[in-house]
Formats: structure tokens, sequence, C-alpha cells
């Protein structure tokens, strides 16, 4: 997921503040890290799985030049999280989606791996293994597709533009008390 800052953008007062800085580059640059790291934070936020933390890890201000930047995450699932979507087996037939603690981040291989070999119970859609006394205990649902909400991560087009206006202001102030010191 890329998302592309540019100053343009900006509302046209604040545009015309970042015309008469010195040093835009230096906004662009400052405007993009502060982006990243509240989008980190706020997956960092989401607490309690390792996915987030990933995802938080894979966020980078990619390329700034004077009037645009690029942050982006090559984190698997990065857009869907953000967006919402459909979401597709790619190598397999069918999902597996975990319908218990024991099952919630793991695939069904690691389930096999540990001794525990999976099977389909007939007529369901549920996947599962044998317990010692012969009972099926029922991991995961097999499914063609699957509805994810979004759940955002990224500040908002809002947020990222109250971002750039503090940042402007904070380099405008900046620079405007070095041009009464030379």
């Amino acid at each position: 997921m890329q998302v592309t800052l540019q100053t343009p953008d900006l509302d046209p007062m604040l545009a015309k503040v970042v015309r008469m800085l010195r040093n835009r580059t230096a906004f662009v640059k400052n405007w993009a890290q502060t982006v990243a790291r509240e989008a980190r934070d706020n997956a960092r936020a989401k607490g309690g799985r390792r996915y987030w933390y990933d995802l938080a890890r894979s966020i980078r201000v990619r390329t700034v030049s004077e009037n645009a930047a690029d942050v982006s995450s090559d984190h698997t699932g990065a857009a869907i999280k953000q967006y919402g979507g459909v979401i597709k087996p790619k190598n397999k037939n069918a999902l597996t989606i975990p319908i218990t603690k024991e099952a919630r981040g793991k695939t069904a291989a690691e389930f096999a791996d540990a001794g525990k070999p999976l099977f389909k119970l007939p007529g369901t859609r549920l996947l599962g293994y044998s317990e010692k006394n012969g009972d099926f205990k029922a991991l995961f649902v097999l499914s063609k597709r699957s509805v994810q909400r979004p759940d955002p991560w990224f500040p908002s087009d809002d947020r990222v533009r109250r971002i750039g206006a503090r940042e402007a202001l904070l380099l405008y102030n900046k620079e405007q008390k070095l041009w009464n010191t030379h």
C-alpha cells in the first residue's frame, strides 16, 4: 500500500506558506516522516497480535521531493486492512478461518507438524482433529472467500492535511527566525 503526500493537495493558504519556504524538501520530508510515525503508532495501538507490529515495522517513507513524498507499507494485507475488501485463497481451495483461540495465528500445516493431523468433518466446512477420547475438535471453518471490514491504521486524509499544516508552520517559523539573524 502506498500513499503519496503532495503539496498541491494542501489548503490553498497553506500551499502559499509552503511555496514561501526556502527548503520545501525538508518540509515534505518532515511531513512524510510524521505521517509515517503516526501510521506506525496507529498500527501498534491495535495491539495484541504480531500482525500489527509487523505492519508497523514495514511503514517507510520511500521517496521525497520538493512537492511530494511516498509513504508505504509492503506488508501483506496492509491495504485490505486499511480499506477492507474480499479475500480469496491463492494457492488452495479454501481459506482456513480460525474459530478457536488454539487456532488463531496458526496454519493448518502447523498442527500437522505438531502431530495433530487435521481433517474435514464430513458434511460440514469444519476442519479439526480427533481428540484422545475420539471427539472432534473444530479449529477452522473452510471458506471460498471472506469479507474483511476496514480496520484503518493510516491517518485519515484530514489528519494528514492537519499534520502538513503543523509541519509547514513549524518550518516557516524556524526559517523566519533565521531571516532576522543573517
